[in-house]
């Protein structure tokens, strides 16, 4: 037997804080950081060459500065790697749903040319990853966050790029 119960709609629309600008703070880091120690999964949408939706899952994903993310494709011949340049959207997930955090970013990514700046990804990816791709042979891929939004412990927000 299933018994069903239902709740009442809340009265009202519910509570949630905005930002004109992205401005990731360090809870939200933090959580990207560790998910691959924590074993969720980051997954990313994007269109492919074909005009095909497409996700992936990316335990390289962490925080780039405050309205930026990065990720390190590992496969240069994935995907990801081939779609950026003439379809550069993309939105990424992360869910937890033991602790009761979710968020969505909604982008712009560029692979990485700067040598530079693709050391500073890869030094920033989780250790497990690097260890999946130590001669470094894939591609750093960095986000232009436009939107952020999601829950954690300080209650529903959206953040958007001015």
């Amino acid at each position: 037997m299933v018994h069903i119960t239902q709740k009442t709609a809340p009265t009202g629309p519910p509570k949630v804080s905005t930002n004109a600008m992205i401005e990731l703070g360090d809870e939200l880091k933090s959580h990207l950081a560790s998910a691959m120690t924590d074993r969720l999964a980051v997954v990313a949408a994007y269109v492919d060459r074909n005009g095909d939706p497409h996700m992936g899952f990316y335990g390289s994903v962490h925080a780039f500065g405050d309205d930026q993310l990065a990720l390190w494709a590992r496969n240069p011949d994935s995907e990801l790697v081939a779609t950026i340049p003439t379809h550069p959207k993309i939105e990424l997930a992360y869910t937890d749903m033991v602790n009761g955090r979710i968020y969505r970013f909604g982008g712009r990514a560029r692979l990485v040319t700067d040598p530079a700046e693709r050391d500073r990804v890869y030094e920033g990816i989780h250790e497990i990853e690097q260890g999946h791709d130590p001669d470094r042979t894939g591609f750093a891929v960095v986000i232009d966050l436009d939107r952020v939004g999601g829950r954690d412990s300080g209650g529903r927000f959206q953040m958007t790029r001015d």
